[in-house]
């Protein structure tokens, strides 16, 4: 019996040597703020997205097929900077569509699945190229309990609803690139957990 996901897993969706590329061509320099520490940022990066996206347009059919919607459209990418962040999270816990108001989660944001795509690579031990490298900047997702570590090329895809809260964590050594995709479905898509069964243990036997 297949067990189906709800993340989309694309490990080599980019080469390496692209990533360096993209990495170098995108990045800007850090600020500071008023208490000397340096900031996260988000911008785009129009030649870098067109490169980018001539890669995902193929993989649009099979995104249809496993969350069962039309693809509608993807906003612009978003081209993320996180410096080290000792002490707390490089990204707080939050949801990409909707804001919990009232006791009930409100959806705000017309985006029904998220994608991750990481520029540089998780690396646990000296020395380190701080144009590859990070230590830390695990995207989590705290209502399933796991995570995935940074990986240079690899895209990981997933709806964009309350279920999936996530964060990412501390960077303790490098700068994390990375970039986001926001994809709108045709009409109205709910996420029907019924149809993703097991946990991250069966979900990723296989990945692509």
């Amino acid at each position: 019996m297949t067990i189906k996901s709800p993340f989309l897993v694309y490990q080599h969706f980019i080469k390496s040597e692209i990533c360096d590329q993209i990495a170098q061509e995108v990045h800007i320099k850090p600020l500071k703020n008023d208490d000397e520490v340096f900031q996260s940022s988000e911008h785009f990066h129009e030649a870098s997205e067109k490169i980018i996206f001539e890669l995902f347009k193929p993989l649009i059919p099979e995104i249809e097929a496993h969350f069962n919607l039309t693809y509608r459209g993807t906003e612009h990418l978003v081209f993320q900077q996180f410096p080290a962040s000792i002490g707390k999270p490089a990204e707080e816990p939050h949801c990409e569509n909707a804001v919990f108001k009232r006791k009930q989660w409100i959806k705000v944001k017309d985006r029904d699945l998220t994608g991750i795509l990481w520029l540089k690579d998780h690396q646990e031990t000296p020395p380190f190229d701080l144009n590859k490298h990070v230590l830390g900047g695990k995207l989590e997702f705290p209502t399933f309990t796991f995570g995935f570590l940074p990986q240079a090329g690899t895209l990981v895809i997933y709806p964009s609803n309350e279920r999936f809260i996530s964060l990412t964590s501390q960077i303790l050594v490098g700068e994390l690139q990375c970039v986001r995709f926001h994809i709108c479905a045709e009409g109205i898509w709910i996420y029907q957990p019924s149809e993703y069964k097991g946990d991250f243990r069966t979900w990723f036997q296989y990945v692509i």
